[in-house]
């Protein structure tokens, strides 16, 4: 081989001709983000930045790790979460809002299948969960079909907003979650009688 010849970029040359064909799984990825930070670091200073960045981490990791998130990257002012479950990341995002003081967090969740490539996750069901994000408004949690329609059980209310429209695909129902509060007479109640309040 020649000296010039970088030995590194060789190997990654070589490993392209063969692929690992990783098989798609089902996960349910989280986008976090804060809304409006560029024009706050713009007005506010990179001090200033980086204590909200750290009220991000404070209100969002706790959550991750008691719902057993996985961070996959971080994406400047937000992270990349991939859960097990639509409902342990719904979980995890009702307690991020609640815990969210200063923040003007916006959260995106949807489930479906992916591939799993050097730790991250690829496919079009990941872009789909960084577009409803991109959709959410401060203080939001958006969610697609596929994650209202397994969040059952959960103390959470899902009004329906405009659909996340994507060339060549059906529209996708899009939902904004709230979390709900147990009304009184549940505290006693059976699970069949017990209704939520907002």
């Amino acid at each position: 081989m020649d000296a010039s010849i970088d030995p590194v970029a060789g190997i990654e040359w070589l490993a392209g001709l063969f692929p690992v064909r990783a098989a798609r799984r089902p996960v349910t990825v989280m986008f976090t983000d804060i809304a409006g930070f560029t024009a706050y670091a713009a007005s506010r200073g990179d001090r200033a930045a980086a204590r909200l960045l750290h009220r991000h981490d404070r209100a969002v990791l706790p959550a991750i790790r008691r719902h057993s998130g996985r961070i996959l990257k971080r994406l400047g002012d937000g992270l990349m979460v991939a859960f097990a479950s639509p409902a342990a990341a719904l979980r995890a995002a009702l307690e991020m809002q609640q815990a969210a003081r200063g923040v003007r967090l916006r959260i995106g969740i949807h489930a479906g299948a992916a591939r799993s490539r050097a730790g991250d996750l690829i496919g079009h069901e990941v872009n789909v969960a960084a577009r409803i994000a991109e959709r959410a408004l401060g203080g939001e949690i958006l969610v697609s079909d596929a994650v209202r329609g397994a969040a059952d059980g959960l103390a959470a209310r899902f009004r329906p907003v405009r659909a996340l429209v994507i060339a060549g695909r059906e529209p996708r129902p899009l939902f904004r979650a709230q979390a709900t509060t147990m009304s009184a007479a549940c505290q006693t109640a059976s699970k069949a009688r017990c209704t939520e309040t907002a």
